[in-house]
């Protein structure tokens, strides 16, 4: 409670000397000194209603932002953006990191060849399951550490180097499941169809990165995506590969 005390009474006299320094202030006045004592007492250590007051004091608040929001890069690394679709970066990840074209063009040029070759390996080592019971096809992807660790080390430090530590950080965490797509995580991938009792088809996929997912089989499920190098036509391929 006391540095909370502590806290409140100086970010109230800094606002204060902020604002009496707006009437003429030298061009990099305000910015220099809001900028030392932020270096000094660190941002994130504040109370969300400290933190509130001190960005509504310097015009970041949701009246005075028309279009823009303000957003810590610490809620940054806490929140779900999708990364990639397919090879293409989402337009959500190339604005949150303020993507270049020419980070862009290098990046996706860097996803279309590791996809490459994740297609090639997809094909060649993916092991087929004879239809049993219920079960109408299944198909898995056994892990192979070393290609594995190749793609990742090599998309990891693209990423790294195109973006900066910083924004690589976060598109590598955004990026989490296209890189377990992939095969970058080592795991094993399965894709098995089954057939209920009312004769719907359901899925059951397990990702390389430990995920599990049930769901029916319809023409608005997407393809898993790991498989998809094996089905380039998806659904109707494997049904007719498999005669269901």
């Amino acid at each position: 409670m006391e540095q909370a005390r502590a806290q409140r009474t100086e970010l109230t006299r800094r606002i204060r000397e902020l604002k009496a320094s707006r009437l003429n202030p030298p061009p990099t006045a305000a910015k220099t000194e809001l900028t030392d004592w932020i270096a000094t007492n660190r941002s994130n250590a504040l109370s969300s209603e400290l933190r509130e007051r001190l960005l509504a004091e310097l015009g970041f608040d949701w009246n005075s932002m028309t279009d823009d929001l303000v957003v810590s890069k610490d809620t940054l690394r806490k929140v779900g953006v999708e990364a990639m679709r397919g090879i293409k970066l989402t337009d959500t990840a190339r604005g949150i990191l303020a993507i270049t074209p020419e980070e862009r063009a290098g990046l996706e040029g860097l996803a279309k060849q590791l996809a490459a070759e994740f297609n090639t390996w997809a094909v060649s080592h993916v092991e087929r399951a004879e239809p049993e019971g219920n079960v109408l096809a299944k198909y898995t992807m056994a892990p192979d550490p070393e290609f594995s660790q190749s793609l990742s080390n090599i998309f990891c430090a693209g990423v790294v180097a195109a973006l900066g530590a910083e924004r690589g950080e976060l598109l590598l965490g955004y990026a989490g499941s296209w890189m377990a797509d992939l095969g970058m995580c080592g795991g094993t991938s399965s894709m098995t169809i089954k057939r209920s009792g009312d004769k719907r088809l359901g899925l059951e996929l397990k990702t390389a990165d430990g995920g599990t997912m049930f769901t029916d089989v319809t023409p608005y499920q997407a393809f898993p995506a790991a498989f998809r190098p094996i089905f380039p036509g998806g659904w109707t391929e494997l049904a007719l590969r498999e005669s269901f």
